[in-house]
């Protein structure tokens, strides 16, 4: 569906990430070019599922109404997320000189799904389209026409006025988009963890390259420290908020140096799963070099519920061997937050509402 673009100087989007727990919300308005104001944001807990909700409108209607309400969103236009697991995303090669390439695309993605395409929400951008290669690529999103219907329907039942429907991985893009406007934003790769899953994306040079989703959560974390210490995972998680890993941190490259603590216990139970992950983190980084000629990822970041954890980040980029890049842009240069109580920098980057975030950036990135 298309977006409509931003006033002048006006509230753009409500972008809504209906995520599993969580109902997360986010509105910005433009300040100059390149510059922009977050003047709303929230994040509202739920029991149940994510679909027991949807299948509730009043229930929904009366979570967001109050969610708009309390933080003085402007307007009920919104942006929505297409939750991960109800979209398929798909890398496809074809050849330079097919003369119908939206044919050729829905051929080839014919042959990939269960039943008729007919029954799918099908949308794909180029990814590279080098005019002398003899192969171009496409970036292919599919989700099931009556899922996407339950959606909009749901939503709509909830007295919002849906605008366009969208995925992680474009509204991902739009953040890196905002950050970097001016220059060349390289290769980044943003890790989105949730409860049970991660999802990895690769954004070069501002196009969507890669996503793949790998078996590390939250959730799998949590219930290793409670086993290991004996503990519930309501504690494990405590304890995880209140200590983190930010001590002894050369622990995630091996040093056994200093007296045990917290900080390094829980690490040392943890760091088995980040190594798995750092194993499938490689596997993208060659995928990444191999389709951008050797351009490697320049830039890491972790989003999501293990975004919250103190050290993580660090502890992550330390088993990849990977340093941030010097002069860095930090978030807070680019979007302005109205309560400057919840400021923070790009290494945090409101690690919950970064999706909703990029939803609500909609119309107000030139060049989209």
């Amino acid at each position: 569906m298309a977006v409509s673009p931003a006033k002048p100087g006006g509230p753009g989007l409500i972008g809504l990430d209906i995520d599993a727990g969580q109902i997360h919300m986010c509105q910005i308005r433009p300040r100059e070019p390149g510059l922009y104001t977050i003047i709303a944001k929230i994040s509202i807990s739920y029991s149940g599922s994510r679909k027991d909700l949807l299948a509730s409108p009043k229930r929904l209607k009366a979570l967001i109404r109050a969610g708009l309400k309390e933080k003085n969103f402007k307007g009920k236009r919104v942006a929505a997320l297409i939750p991960w697991d109800d979209v398929n995303i798909l890398l496809l090669t074809y050849k330079a000189t097919v003369d119908d390439v939206d044919a050729e695309v829905l051929r080839m993605l014919d042959k990939r799904v269960e039943g008729a395409i007919e029954d799918y929400v099908v949308d794909f951008v180029p990814v590279r389209s080098n005019p002398s290669a003899e192969e171009h690529m496409m970036v292919a999103t599919v989700s099931r026409r009556d899922k996407v219907d339950a959606l909009l329907q749901a939503l709509t039942d909830a007295d919002l006025e849906v605008d366009s429907l969208d995925i992680a991985p474009t509204a991902l893009r739009r953040i890196v988009s905002a950050l970097y406007t001016g220059h060349a934003a390289d290769n980044v790769l943003m890790i989105n963890c949730y409860h049970d899953d991660s999802y990895l994306t690769v954004i070069s040079g501002r196009r969507f390259l890669l996503n793949q989703s790998v078996p590390f959560g939250e959730r799998m974390l949590l219930q290793r420290i409670a086993r290991e210490l004996d503990i519930t995972i309501e504690s494990a998680l405590n304890l995880v908020l209140n200590n983190g890993f930010q001590k002894h941190q050369t622990l995630a490259l091996g040093s056994t140096d200093g007296e045990p603590d917290i900080p390094s216990t829980l690490l040392e139970i943890v760091k088995p799963c980040f190594l798995e992950l750092v194993e499938e983190i490689n596997r993208i980084l060659l995928l990444t070099a191999a389709e951008t000629h050797g351009l490697p990822v320049s830039r890491v970041c972790l989003l999501g519920s293990i975004a919250r954890w103190p050290g993580a980040q660090q502890v992550l980029l330390s088993l990849l061997d990977f340093d941030a890049p010097d002069g860095q842009i930090e978030f807070t240069q680019v979007f302005e937050d109205e309560n400057d109580n919840t400021r923070v920098p790009w290494s945090g980057l409101f690690s919950d509402i970064s999706i909703a975030m990029g939803l609500a950036l909609q119309g107000l990135i030139g060049n989209e």
